[in-house]
């Protein structure tokens, strides 16, 4: 059966799994930055389960600009990972 249904278009990626993550990732990377300089945000609980409430508000913002908030939460674990693995952390 065929769908009529077009992909939805939200921000700068559709709701296409991974493709949406990497493109929420970019389009959430300078304030995910902006907000994780000042050292007082929990990058391990970031990557992992909880994410710090400092980070919350970005979720927020991705929800209006049309993220799915799951797809900005993965972004945002994806990009404190990265973090973690640049500072040469290690998580699991």
């Amino acid at each position: 059966m065929s769908s009529n249904v077009e992909p939805r278009t939200f921000g700068h990626g559709t709701m296409e799994g991974n493709r949406d993550v990497e493109a929420c990732k970019a389009t959430l990377g300078d304030a995910f930055q902006a907000v994780t300089t000042s050292g007082e945000v929990s990058m391990g609980s970031a990557a992992g389960a909880e994410i710090p409430s400092e980070l919350q508000e970005l979720i927020k913002q991705a929800e209006a600009s049309g993220w799915h908030r799951d797809v900005a939460e993965e972004a945002i674990r994806q990009l404190a990972r990265e973090l973690l693995g640049a500072r040469g952390a290690s998580f699991d």
